[in-house]
């Protein structure tokens, strides 16, 4: 990947809808996942493997990777795993080890945040989620070690740069080579965004660093971009800019999460020369179809007011 490509990774049908008030039916995901991959999207974070009685929304993840191999809908497939028993539910099933390409790992670097969300300490999972990354080798499936909270937690306020490191360092020894770091509450700032993955090129230089913002405070867009300059080529982004807690998306606000936005992003890369892949017109189809299945306005800016006109 030359610096004027940047791969965008589409989370609608995970992270976009993890907290949506209404199940979206598998159908309706495979349509949007299709949607997304006929505007050149090539990587789909698809679903995560967490109990059902958790979060219903992935009652059918089993389901919706079946129907994706069945129609076809080829791409780089991205799930989220978050204990041995989601991860067991992947290994024995060889079909969904032949359809999923990555299992997300994800630890928050605030340790009070990780007990809060996963009731687990920084040793007990750090333990897990060594077993599940050694057993990936062996399933041809590639390991993504998720840092949440990298910027800031809600509990704990400011996060250390040096903990992110050491949690990303941890990852990179075992052999994990895609690592993210994970803007979980919408804390980081540009500058902020820069001098941490600037500081993870020079330190994990072999790592392939994917950027996760969240545009709680309206800056998402501008952190990613600050990342790119640091050297990140593989961004996060959903449809509508879906995410985040589901009253607050369902008043077109972003809530405590709502993701950067696919439609917006890209308009933006495209602009200043960067090179996505993707079609603008039919990704605007997708956000349209997004707002369909949704049954709501969501944020996507150039859905409203079209892109502006090319330099």
């Amino acid at each position: 990947m030359d610096e004027t490509e940047v791969r965008v990774c589409e989370v609608w049908p995970r992270d976009g809808i993890q907290g949506w008030s209404k199940p979206v039916p598998t159908e309706d995901k495979l349509k949007v996942i299709a949607a997304s991959l006929a505007a050149g999207v090539t990587e789909i974070d698809t679903t995560s493997f967490v109990s059902p009685r958790a979060t219903a929304q992935f009652g059918d993840a089993e389901q919706l990777l079946v129907r994706m191999h069945e129609e076809g809908l080829k791409a780089t497939v991205r799930v989220l795993t978050v204990n041995t028993r989601s991860f067991d539910r992947i290994a024995a099933n060889p079909l969904l080890c032949d359809t999923i390409d990555v299992c997300g790992f994800p630890i928050s670097a605030s340790e009070s945040h990780n007990l809060a969300n996963l009731r687990r300490s920084h040793a007990d999972h750090l333990e897990t989620l060594a077993s599940m990354i050694d057993r990936c080798a062996g399933l041809d499936l590639a390991p993504l070690f998720c840092v949440a909270t990298a910027y800031g937690c809600p509990l704990e306020g400011v996060v250390p740069q040096d903990k992110v490191l050491e949690l990303a360092r941890w990852a990179y020894d075992r052999g994990v080579r895609t690592i993210m770091l994970g803007d979980t509450t919408g804390m980081a700032d540009p500058r902020h965004a820069w001098e941490l993955f600037s500081r993870m090129k020079r330190e994990l230089p072999e790592a392939q660093l994917v950027a996760h913002f969240h545009d709680t405070r309206g800056s998402g867009i501008a952190n990613t971009l600050a990342a790119i300059a640091a050297g990140v080529r593989v961004v996060d982004s959903s449809l509508g800019g879906l995410g985040g807690e589901p009253p607050s998306v369902e008043q077109n606000h972003s809530g405590e999460s709502g993701n950067v936005c696919t439609e917006d992003l890209v308009a933006v890369l495209q602009r200043m020369g960067y090179r996505t892949g993707i079609d603008q017109r039919q990704l605007l189809e997708a956000g349209r179809l997004v707002e369909q299945v949704c049954g709501t306005a969501l944020r996507s800016q150039v859905l409203r007011a079209g892109a502006a006109v090319a330099r």
